[in-house]
């Protein structure tokens, strides 16, 4: 009997109820109790959808698919396909120690959606079982997607012409096609004319490479000299020191932008504050002997200018975008968010603070820019803590645009709870080395945000794990988080034409009961977990409830899922859960649940496709709010 599908992606053990026939016996029940200082304004216009988990991104099922630092890119035809791309464990023990099971994933998880991110249906392990590093994703204009992954020794380019179904060169955990040799952090950028660039800095040195390929990412050459022997940066450099490089961005004449920091020449190897940033400028793109221009973007002794990495835009009219979390100047209370924008080709450089003052610690930027000139959609975590290291910080995901150049903004939380607890770690690979360090890196070094070509509305990736709860006895950090996908509601605050240059103010309408709508602050800590129950047994299904408290003074939370484990109790004290398609399983322990999700959440409805066989059962039923806490409740019944 075949399965219905799910609305919305699931885990593998979480599949969907069937919608099916009634049954034909009498169930009768027992039931056992078993939420700025900056010269530019803010406005609230602005609203995104609540952060949905993407497939296999539940830690406490298995395949789980770690989330940390999403890449996210759009079809650039605008015809409703979106990627996502995270990387996966290395093979090491410390990385298995570190969260990685036995049957984890490796290489790079890539979620594909052709439907503007609504839904993602296609969720690929691809890559090499010896990778995971990093990732990147990209799309052409011919709509092959391209997923890079990182072996250190070699980046693996992954290609897939059927819409992320299937990827070539990478299959069964073999790559085939590895470029650029001995790298880290490789970034992949669309040129035109079928242009594909790949970006990188080498390990030896931490020289920023950039190579070129003009036959769909299948060969790839040496195409120019990012650091300029002749400029500001060069006389700069150690090798000690290296750089941090962002991903490039290309404007429509080809030109190839790439922002990178440095630090200080005197500084020690290990731990170095990045306080010079540039931007290195190829007009006309990288050809083959281009020497970029560097521009110096800002430079400070007491600056921190990547808490970790940097990330920076073009939109439709030219003008250049750089966004970072961080600190100008020696003694700067808090971590801060600054936007610094270009009008002339990235020669000349101002800058605002993005932050309201109560977020006091801001880190893993993200950008993209709009359709037309002015616009850009922003992203970030915030938090009250003043500290980015601070072992006890609540954070939250916040989202910001600007219509006129930086000058205004509207903002806005996203979701409607925590995203995040405790430290977050921006040193890179250098996280935990140092005792008394900071050592969480369950997010990665980065989210991700991109623009929907066809509407202009916004869509942010984002890492996530409001499930290592630090209060709660079974939420301490295990070292994972989760791949989350939020997009933008209101199209009348989209990046259209007719939004450019306008500003924040004058865009959009206040949007009521859309998660976050219109919220600046950092919410409070939601510890109350939801209350299930079931309220009735019909003929051919499972009725409840959920009800969760929430927080704050009205707080009212939101149920996120519900669950339920149902099972046919044996002679021998076992159970036989029942699967989505109805069909009892083998005997087994009780503990080892497998669960169905219901339909619905504050009210859930559980209908089976089969008919229950004569004997007592048991249903757990399971509810999880946006917070992360989560209870189950049991009820008996049986069937005569």
């Amino acid at each position: 009997m075949k399965s219905v599908p799910l609305l919305e992606p699931a885990q593998p053990r979480e599949t969907g109820s069937s919608l099916a026939p009634m049954l034909q016996r009498s169930i009768f029940l027992t039931i056992i109790v078993s939420a700025f200082l900056a010269p530019a304004a803010h406005a609230g216009s602005l609203a995104f959808g609540p952060l949905n988990q993407l497939p296999n991104g539940d830690p406490t099922h298995h395949p789980y698919w770690s989330g940390g630092e999403p890449s996210i890119a759009f079809d650039p035809s605008g015809d409703g396909h979106v990627y996502v791309s995270a990387p996966q464990f290395i093979p090491t023990a410390v990385d298995h120690a570190l969260g990685a099971g036995p049957d984890s994933a490796t290489g790079a998880a890539a979620w594909a959606s052709s439907d503007h991110g609504l839904s993602w249906p296609f969720a690929v392990n691809t890559g090499a079982a010896n990778g995971g590093g990093d990732t990147d994703v990209e799309v052409g204009a011919d709509h092959s997607v391209y997923v890079a992954d990182l072996e250190a020794v070699a980046t693996d380019i992954c290609t897939s012409h059927d819409f992320g179904k299937t990827y070539l060169d990478c299959d069964n955990g073999l790559a085939t096609n590895q470029q650029g040799p001995e790298n880290d952090r490789e970034w992949l950028t669309r040129g035109p004319g079928g242009v594909l660039y790949l970006t990188y800095h080498d390990f030896a040195g931490g020289f920023p490479i950039i190579e070129r390929s003009t036959d769909g990412g299948h060969t790839f050459a040496p195409c120019g000299t990012i650091i300029d022997p002749a400029g500001p940066a060069a006389s700069n450099y150690t090798p000690a020191g290296g750089t941090l490089v962002s991903k490039p961005v290309i404007g429509s004449d080809g030109t190839v932008y790439v922002e990178f920091t440095e630090p200080d020449a005197t500084a020690p190897p290990v731990g170095a504050s990045l306080d010079h940033m540039y931007m290195a400028v190829a007009k006309g793109g990288c050809t083959g002997t281009t020497v970029f221009k560097d521009n110096l973007v800002y430079e400070d002794p007491g600056a921190s200018l990547a808490n970790i990495f940097d990330t920076d835009a073009i939109d439709g009219g030219g003008q250049l975008y750089i966004l970072l979390g961080g600190q100008l100047k020696d003694g700067e209370v808090g971590t801060n968010l600054y936007l610094f924008t270009s009008a002339d080709g990235g020669q000349h450089w101002t800058h605002v603070r993005v932050n309201p003052p109560d977020l006091q610690a801001n880190v893993l930027p993200a950008i993209a820019g709009g359709k037309a000139k002015g616009q850009a959609l922003l992203g970030w975590f915030g938090s009250t803590a003043k500290d980015p290291n601070d072992t006890k910080a609540v954070w939250n995901y916040y989202a910001a645009s600007t219509y006129d150049g930086g000058q205004t903004f509207n903002s806005v939380r996203v979701g409607d709870a925590p995203v995040h607890y405790g430290d977050v770690c921006t040193q890179g690979v250098f996280c935990g080395l140092i005792p008394g360090e900071p050592s969480n890196r369950n997010l990665a070094d980065f989210s991700s945000a991109a623009v929907d070509p066809a509407s202009g509305c916004g869509a942010l990736a984002v890492p996530a794990d409001p499930y290592n709860r630090p209060d709660q006895p079974n939420g301490a950090d295990n070292g994972d988080s989760s791949a989350y996908v939020s997009l933008q509601q209101d199209t009348t605050t989209c990046f259209t034409s007719a939004n450019a240059g306008k500003a924040a103010v004058e865009v959009g309408k206040q949007t009521p009961g859309l998660s976050g709508a219109g919220t600046t602050g950092g919410g409070c800590l939601d510890r109350s977990a939801p209350a299930p129950r079931v309220t009735q047994a019909r003929r051919g299904s499972l009725r409840g409830s959920a009800a969760d408290r929430g927080c704050g003074a009205h707080g009212a939370g939101h149920v996120s899922r519900v669950l339920v484990a149902l099972a046919l109790r044996t002679a021998g004290g076992k159970c036989r859960f029942v699967s989505a398609s109805g069909r009892l399983g083998r005997a087994q322990s009780c503990s080892h649940r497998h669960y169905v999700r219901a339909h619905g959440t504050k009210h859930w409805t559980l209908r089976l496709r089969r008919a229950l066989r004569r004997g007592h059962y048991v249903a757990y039923v399971r509810a999880r709010d946006s917070a992360g806490n989560q209870r189950t409740r049991s009820a008996r019944f049986s069937v005569r």
